[in-house]
């Protein structure tokens, strides 16, 4: 039987073909299933860390003072909010911000876990909508170096991070006691 023969029956033999599409598509659809499981993970992180960033912030613009105990509950419920992540990873500040004018505010008070906490009277930059002249805010800040589970998307670590802000709705400003 001569080359072009063999050539030949080969291109007209079905058996197999599946068998060969198979092999071709398999890897392909392993990595998209694998990544898809690798992003939701990395989604469903940045979403939890995002509420727990507006959580924080939401509590502790309710209150009239703002006492050790009640900053040591808020890193209490960083764990219970970034379950079942690791919250020992998360940097996390609460300021409360005084708005002078227009373009100026200024810290009052700033606690971090894990991040350094602003200087007092410090400037801070709030969107345009937060600076009412004679108001505060109360600022909460975090960042969270997200390690993939299965690595399949982000070779190393990918930095999330979130910044929320609430009106003081009792006292203004809230005291720190």
């Amino acid at each position: 039987m001569t080359m072009r023969a063999t050539f030949k029956r080969f291109a007209r033999a079905r058996k197999g073909l599946a068998a060969l599409e198979f092999a071709l598509l398999a890897p392909m659809m392993v990595f998209f299933l694998l990544g898809s499981i690798d992003m939701l993970d990395m989604v469903d992180t940045n979403r939890r860390l995002q509420y727990a960033t507006v959580s924080v912030a939401d509590v502790m613009a309710r209150d009239t003072e703002v006492t050790d105990d009640e900053i040591d509950g808020a890193w209490a419920a960083l764990e219970l909010l970034m379950a079942p992540d690791n919250a020992a990873g998360i940097e996390f500040r609460v300021s409360s911000v005084s708005v002078q004018d227009a373009s100026t505010a200024r810290v009052i008070w700033s606690e971090g876990q894990g991040m350094a906490p602003r200087g007092t009277n410090s400037t801070v930059a709030l969107p345009a909508g937060m600076m009412v002249p004679g108001t505060s805010v109360i600022m909460t800040e975090s960042e969270f170096d997200y390690a993939s589970p299965l690595g399949i998307l982000t070779a190393g670590n990918a930095t999330l991070d979130h910044v929320a802000y609430r009106r003081s709705r009792l006292i203004d400003p809230i005291p720190r006691g």
